[in-house]
Formats: C-alpha cells, sequence, structure tokens
C-alpha cells in the first residue's frame, strides 16, 4: 500500500498523481544518462526547483499524467502522460526508470494507461514518438498493436549513431 493518491491500477502497479515527493526519484530518472539518451536530443541536469516546478505545472495544467509505483515493495517505476489531447486523440509518453526496465513494467503500464485513454477519455486514436535506437520500447509498442506512420530522419546522433524519430499510432 502506498501513501500517495493512487487514481489507476494494473495487476502490480499503483498510477497515482505526481505528487512533491517523489521528486527525488524525478530527479534520479530525468538525470540518469540512459534515461536521458531515450527521452531527449539534449542533455542537461535537472534541479529540484526544475522538478518541483513540472509537479506544480502538471497540477495547475490537470494534466494526465500517472507516477506509477509497484505496488510489492512501494518503489517508484516511472511516469506515463498523456499529452496534445485534441479532437479524440492523444499523445502518449512513457518513462521507465532503469531498475525496472526488462521487467515487463512498460508493457502492464502501456496497456493499462491505453486501455484509459479509450476507455476513460474516450480517445479514438494514441500517438507516439519513439527514437528509433529504443529497440525494447518499439518492440513493446508493437506488440500491442501500434503502427508506423511516419519518420522524420536524423533528429539526433547519440553515441555516434544517427537517430530518427518513429512516429507510430494505435486507433481505437
Amino acid at each position: 500500500m502506498n501513501n500517495y493518491n493512487t487514481k489507476l491500477q494494473s495487476e502490480n502497479i499503483d498510477y497515482v498523481e505526481v505528487n512533491e515527493n517523489l521528486i527525488d526519484d524525478y530527479l534520479l530518472m530525468v538525470n540518469n544518462e540512459e534515461i536521458q539518451k531515450q527521452i531527449s536530443t539534449k542533455r542537461r541536469i535537472y534541479t529540484y526547483e526544475d522538478e518541483l516546478n513540472w509537479v506544480k505545472q502538471k497540477k495547475e495544467e490537470n494534466a494526465v499524467i500517472f507516477s506509477m509505483i509497484e505496488r510489492q515493495s512501494g518503489k517508484f517505476i516511472g511516469n506515463v502522460e498523456f499529452m496534445e489531447i485534441n479532437n479524440g486523440e492523444a499523445e502518449i509518453g512513457i518513462t521507465i526508470t532503469p531498475f525496472y526496465q526488462n521487467k515487463h513494467y512498460g508493457t502492464e503500464a502501456m496497456k493499462t494507461i491505453i486501455d484509459y485513454g479509450f476507455n476513460v477519455m474516450n480517445l479514438e486514436k494514441i500517438n507516439l514518438v519513439v527514437f528509433s535506437n529504443n529497440k525494447r520500447a518499439i518492440h513493446c509498442y508493437k506488440n500491442l498493436g501500434f503502427i508506423e506512420y511516419d519518420v522524420e530522419k536524423n533528429v539526433a546522433v547519440i553515441d555516434n549513431e544517427s537517430i530518427d524519430d518513429i512516429y507510430m499510432t494505435l486507433k481505437r
């Protein structure tokens, strides 16, 4: 049982409101070099103040974002968010901490949030963008039914590799 405001649950994960008490966990995740390579073309170090402002902004916007807590341990797993919500479609973004990657939490979270998007938010289409070097995520998304509809070439160079943005979509 966690001490956060649980909004949603799946088999192993509690989905809670973003929370000031999780800022240290957010910082460990967002400042991790491997995570930054998966989510951004620009490297930067986020401060406590940056994350506090981010939490406040998300709350003020009533953003559709959940922090994920492993139910058994009470540990922070990552965040998942719907962005650019408009005319029955939205973009989804997910970040899983390095320790919880390759343990099927991403797949469980995506299934849950897709269901939430279609059945609670009444979305007709869910979109996402993923770096071409993030093979595990691409494999997960394809297994969940997402199809590639566009590619933006050479958006970044990471570890001397040219990276593309792959655009994917899932319709209800």
